[in-house]
């Protein structure tokens, strides 16, 4: 699971990582939230301004996608013993939702986080907003890409405790310190 805002390097970093592991593990599955299904298009809708919805709506977008994503994918596939990597999974809707007012314990219960899979491993990969933002160039026009609140976004991501890893540095950098990280895991 690796996390972080936009610009952050997690598309990249999960196709990389994906990549490596099937070469060690007999089944692996890339994903990403939001999915490709109803309830990611109508979030991808609202955050390219083509469609209106009150934070509420917004949150009950993710919801509802998260539902039916580990529904449809997580589940099934853990059951036949994948690794499952996703750019993004409720970490991300925790940062940013609280970095918007909701609060945390509200947020947990109403993502059901109890009751999801949990990852073995929640990387979040972290860099100067202003970086992320230039990394993220013309793609950052959804409303969350502004400098402050992902300033917010950050201070969630940190109250999460997920493990930190430098992503400033260049993509072969960062992957070598995922692989790292994720060979450890493997080993056990």
């Amino acid at each position: 699971m690796l996390e972080g805002v936009d610009g952050s390097g997690k598309t990249t970093q999960v196709a990389r990582l994906t990549a490596w592991l099937r070469g060690r593990q007999p089944r692996v599955v890339e994903t990403h939230e939001p999915t490709d299904g109803v309830w990611g298009r109508r979030y991808r809708a609202w955050g390219r301004g083509e469609l209106e919805a009150t934070p509420e709506e917004v949150l009950e977008f993710f919801v509802e996608d998260r539902r039916e994503h580990v529904a449809q994918l997580i589940r099934p596939e853990l059951a036949r013993g994948a690794f499952v990597v996703s750019d993004r999974y409720y970490y991300s809707t925790l940062a940013y939702q609280a970095a918007h007012g909701v609060e945390r314990a509200t947020l947990a219960k109403r993502l059901g986080i109890d009751a999801l899979p949990q990852p073995d491993l929640a990387l979040w990969l972290r860099l100067p907003i202003e970086l992320a933002l230039e990394r993220a160039g013309s793609d950052a026009v959804e409303p969350y890409e502004k400098t402050a609140f992902l300033e917010r976004v950050e201070a969630e991501y940190a109250r999460l405790g997920l493990e930190e890893i430098d992503a400033s540095g260049t993509p072969e950098q960062v992957e070598g310190v995922i692989r790292e990280r994720v060979a450890r895991l493997i080993a056990g």
